[in-house]
């Protein structure tokens, strides 16, 4: 059986890659699974050719392929932000954070979409950004900072809702906002062309995988309560069954990107990064193995 190697960082993201897995044995293929060591490398491992794909991280890797770094994108999970707008119980309306602080997670991309959004929905130039590092306040705890009045909003992932709900916060709706999650699967135009049917197999597995996990939830939950539940330490199947649930209202019907989401996942960065202001990130995707599996399935 041919085989490809998966580096992924964030344990959140395996009941989805360990479906990805069972999809594409039954097409033939092993799919190893790893989780990258603790640290701050990540694509160094892809480069170096430590592994043949990563599952996470296309935010950073565009400046990578700015400066000429050979990484192309296959397909995505997620193409919209999986985030919810918490407010103060004053916060009537979004207009209403005029004036006011907004709590902002001082990690990786949770550092920057936020801004876009605010610049996006007419508050960039009225609202005061606070970065909270969750050295200080916990794993996506910058909601507490909302709750005391410090500031009066911030974004909370799926996951991590519960706390900032029962403490009192108001769930704003704001409707679907572009955005290259996870899992988004990345490897080198080299892999490709070395491996092209086997890249087109695992494409197919992920479109296998997504109906699966979103049609199937018998069968999607019997693979989470393997090894994903393992890795997340969970002793509870309640646990198990919650964090499916979230995942799957995540996924887009088929695993490939917005337009919206490849936009703003490019525009964020610009504050921080304004050589990627001549990026194309177009230029970054290699759709064709997409629109191969997509045909198939439409007919």
């Amino acid at each position: 059986m041919a085989s490809l190697r998966l580096l992924y960082r964030d344990y959140d993201r395996a009941p989805y890659l360990y479906t990805l897995k069972h999809a594409a044995a039954l097409r033939g293929l092993e799919l190893v699974i790893e989780k990258a060591p603790l640290g701050g490398r990540y694509p160094e491992f892809l480069v170096e050719g430590a592994t043949d794909l990563l599952a996470e991280n296309y935010w950073g890797l565009q400046s990578l392929a700015f400066n000429g770094t050979p990484i192309v994108s296959l397909v995505t999970a997620v193409t919209w932000l999986n985030e919810t707008l918490f407010v103060h119980p004053d916060i009537d309306r979004v207009s209403d954070l005029r004036g006011r602080k907004f709590a902002i997670r001082g990690t990786g991309p949770s550092e920057l979409i936020p801004g876009l959004w605010l610049q996006d929905n007419g508050l960039g130039e009225d609202v005061t950004p606070v970065i909270y590092s969750e050295k200080d306040v916990g794993r996506w705890g910058q909601w507490r900072q909302v709750v005391s009045g410090a500031c009066h909003g911030t974004f909370v992932t799926n996951f991590y809702q519960n706390e900032p709900r029962n403490a009192g916060l108001k769930e704003m709706p704001i409707g679907r906002y572009g955005f290259i999650g996870n899992v988004t699967l990345s490897t080198l135009e080299p892999t490709i062309a070395a491996r092209k049917d086997d890249i087109q197999t695992l494409v197919e597995a992920a479109f296998d995988a997504t109906y699966l996990f979103i049609n199937d939830p018998e069968a999607a939950l019997a693979i989470c309560r393997g090894e994903p539940m393992r890795l997340l330490e969970f002793s509870a199947d309640a646990d198990t069954v919650k964090l499916y649930h979230i995942l799957r209202s995540e996924l887009s019907a088929y695993p490939i990107p917005s337009a919206e989401g490849i936009s703003n996942t490019r525009r964020m960065r610009l504050p921080r990064n304004p050589e990627l202001a001549d990026f194309n990130p177009l230029a970054m995707w290699d759709l064709s193995f997409a629109r191969s599996a997509l045909r198939t399935r439409l007919g």
